[in-house]
């Protein structure tokens, strides 16, 4: 046997006879008397950590749901800021359209109009912002002809109504049309829509439409105030030699708008 192998043979005899010695003095009064002591020392201790670990645990739980109801009042305030704005530019949009309507000879009776504030929830995503999403449906008692508006600007008119939403073409797509004027005239044309630019229909040739000039919606009822389609950028003769060829650029940008206002045709 080498001289490694006998070493670690007596090391583990020796380790071995430390493990039966200790068995055997558990077996007397005295070592269970001591046992018992160490216990009751350490037993508050033990304890002690469980409830403060528990208290911990309690006030890590109260702190994240501080954080996440903190969180919550931050969205609330800003939407409630969001509204509040919303709210003031309407005030601003409905002094701007009296203005208008007092160039216009149109009907001043608009602060009567029932209306009501949407949340855009959805974009044409072709990139032709044919058409928008906004919150709000039947259950908002929204129509299909509802005229949708932000500040004085034309955004569209509700096409669809769902359940909770409703959908809306903008004046950038064909299936868009509505009564116009350009300017202060009191002639009325038809605005057909599309892409990038609408049509104006029904322009005489001696009639004063260039380009820069504003074109408004009226309504024929005189209901509702005029709002700003866009602005004439090509005046050509037509293939009709009587009439003109208008182009329109609508003013509106659908993917900027976060809230509009739906004015509803029906009271």
């Amino acid at each position: 046997m080498t001289g490694k192998r006998f070493h670690l043979l007596s090391i583990l005899v020796v380790l071995l006879g430390l493990l039966l010695f200790f068995s055997e003095l558990s077996r007397f009064s005295y070592v269970r008397a001591f046992v018992k002591v160490t216990n009751m020392l350490i037993s508050p201790v033990i304890e002690f950590k469980e409830q403060t670990t528990a208290e911990l645990k309690e006030e890590l739980s109260a702190y994240l749901y501080f954080v996440e109801a903190e969180k919550e009042n931050i969205k609330l305030r800003r939407r409630l800021n969001s509204l509040l704005l919303t709210e003031k530019e309407l005030d601003a949009c409905l002094s701007e359209l009296e203005s208008v309507s007092r160039k216009l000879r149109a009907s001043t009776n608009f602060k009567r109009l029932n209306y009501a504030v949407s949340r855009v929830i959805y974009y044409d995503p072709s990139g032709f912002d044919l058409f928008i999403v906004i919150e709000g449906g039947e259950d908002k008692g929204y129509s299909e002809g509802d005229l949708v508006v932000t500040e004085n600007k034309v955004v569209g008119i509700v096409e669809t109504v769902y359940g909770s939403t409703s959908r809306v073409i903008t004046p950038f797509n064909e299936k868009f049309s509505t009564s116009a004027v350009v300017g202060a005239s009191p002639k009325k044309y038809i605005y057909k829509g599309g892409y990038p630019n609408g049509n104006l229909l029904h322009v005489n040739v001696e009639d004063d439409v260039a380009p820069e000039k504003d074109v408004y919606m009226v309504d024929i009822k005189e209901v509702l105030p005029p709002f700003l389609i866009g602005k004439v950028v090509k005046v050509e003769r037509g293939r009709d030699p009587f009439f003109k060829e208008v182009k329109v650029k609508p003013e509106i940008d659908p993917r900027a708008e976060e809230y509009v206002f739906v004015v509803r045709r029906k009271h």
